[in-house]
């Protein structure tokens, strides 16, 4: 009896995953249809971004705005070393880097980084089926 509860319990856990990585999916191929806008970085820092096991995750993590029908709006990325390790220069050659962005028409402020890698790391945001989410806190 016991084993059946841990059993159904970890079947739950799964499919509660399953869920939300499809629901994530779902959002991130809605954003196909928004229309983007060209973003600037403004300024960036080292941040932890997430505990993992007891450890500190410290990103690169990056503020950009845009503007959309005369308003400004920002953003908050953090880049995770994928193919290329971010070394010292990476701060200084991101300010000003310009990325291409979605948003929501209804909602400009809610947004998409089209990119998946920049710089050789991978781009890290709320929006997305990311099984561990290293973007930046609010």
């Amino acid at each position: 009896m016991g084993q059946a509860i841990i059993t159904i319990a970890e079947l739950l856990g799964i499919a509660i995953l399953v869920g939300w990585w499809l629901w994530q999916w779902k959002l991130v191929k809605g954003t196909k249809g928004w229309p983007s806008a060209e973003a600037t970085i403004e300024s960036g820092a080292i941040e932890e971004v997430a505990r993992a096991r007891g450890a500190v995750v410290n990103l690169p993590t990056f503020a950009f705005s845009y503007q959309v029908a005369g308003e400004y709006y920002s953003g908050r990325i953090s880049l995770l070393p994928y193919i290329t390790d971010p070394n010292e220069g990476l701060m200084a050659r991101m300010i000003g880097h310009k990325l291409q962005i979605r948003y929501d028409p209804r909602h400009p402020q809610v947004w998409f980084v089209t990119d998946k890698l920049i710089e050789g790391c991978k781009v890290e945001q709320k929006i997305g089926p990311h099984l561990v989410g290293f973007y930046p806190k609010d």
